[in-house]
């Protein structure tokens, strides 16, 4: 960032916006907690009726990766949920989240 223009990065933080809005998008109705100035997104699993390690199992039979956190990653609550990492997906291949997220979904 301190070696390129100002360009390049509100370029990159408007890639990054279109992303996560994406996905917000996909998963309207469901019990995402949008990404407040991160490259992740998490996903309430216990909301939605399962553990988070079985979330992520059941995603990835649907080719989304979906890490199951852990109380490393924020305590107790943490557990409950899956990240979803946005950063580096394009938005055509985000497209077709809510469809599979759906169908991991009991």
């Amino acid at each position: 960032a301190l070696r390129v223009g100002d360009d390049d990065v509100r370029a990159a933080v408007a890639e990054w916006e279109r992303r996560h809005d994406e996905l917000a998008r996909q998963c309207e109705g469901l019990p995402l907690v949008p990404a407040h100035g991160g490259w992740s997104a998490l996903f309430d699993a216990e909301a939605a009726g399962l553990d988070a390690p079985e979330l992520s199992r059941r995603l990835l039979e649907q080719k989304v990766a979906a890490t199951p956190m852990t109380d490393a990653w924020g305590g107790p609550v943490a557990r409950r949920h899956v990240r979803l990492v946005f950063s580096n997906e394009p938005v055509e291949r985000l497209f077709l989240l809510g469809e599979r997220m759906r169908a991991a979904l009991p």
